[in-house]
């Protein structure tokens, strides 16, 4: 199987906050589909600012998997976690899995991406894609990809959810990231393709384990201001190098 992929080894990052209920069962699933693979591959579990079991469990679950390490944050923070995660990963590409969406289609789309390809990812938004999340997450997915459209000219159609991104381009721009909390993935690959870089989009299959723990209604004020923030920072680097 390992002959017809791209590259030769894949990293995984999965960051963890408060998820005792789940994580056994979903780091097991996510293990199992990498190791089917035939790859040298890394998992690596980020677990920030977790108040319940959910360390104590997925040290045990790395323990026995030499290939599984986890990263210990004291601060919840989906997106840094999401950044110390792709800095610690040392394999060709960077797969991105949340414990609760993930999918081993995905990441034998990544693993097969064509080398003219900077990052993959699993979008929402295309015509093919089955969204299975209640109507007002669609909305909202509906509503951050406009903001996105019109704050950034971008071609993409959706940055959250799995995406992989060859480690290359990742060196080349994660320092420059100042987005954390929800919007590291989306500046990351913003950066990526505002450098010329091509970035495929897949369509996603989502059917939720769970209700979201995130409550949408503190999210939506908080991103909206983070990219407006985004938006004057990258118009004062764009304003830097023209004077250059």
């Amino acid at each position: 199987m390992s002959g017809k992929f791209t590259v030769k080894n894949f990293s995984v990052v999965v960051p963890v906050h408060n998820e005792e209920e789940i994580i056994l069962q979903s780091a097991a699933q996510i293990y199992d589909i990498c190791r089917r693979k035939q790859l040298d591959f890394e998992i690596i579990f980020v677990e920030n600012g977790s108040i319940d079991d959910t360390l104590s469990i997925i040290d045990k679950f790395t323990s026995k998997h030499q290939e599984c390490r986890v990263i210990s944050l004291d601060i919840a923070n989906y997106g840094n976690a999401l950044k110390q995660g792709f800095l610690k990963a040392v394999n060709d590409i960077v797969i991105s899995f949340d414990i609760d969406y993930f999918s081993e289609d995905f990441l034998e789309e990544a693993l097969l991406l064509d080398k003219s390809y900077s990052a993959i990812t699993a979008s929402k938004r295309l015509n093919k894609s089955s969204d299975g999340r209640r109507l007002i997450r669609r909305i909202a997915t509906q509503t951050f990809v406009s903001i996105l459209k019109l704050l950034f000219q971008t071609n993409l159609s959706d940055t959250h959810g799995m995406k992989a991104v060859r480690n290359t381009f990742i060196r080349k721009e994660v320092n420059n990231v100042v987005s954390t909390q929800d919007l590291f993935d989306t500046e990351l690959l913003i950066r990526i393709e505002k450098s010329g870089e091509r970035i495929l989009e897949i369509p996603a299959v989502i059917n939720e384990i769970r209700p979201s723990v995130s409550v949408i209604y503190k999210r939506i004020p908080r991103t909206i201001k983070s990219l407006i923030k985004l938006r004057i920072q990258l118009s004062k680097e764009s304003l830097n190098t023209k004077n250059l």
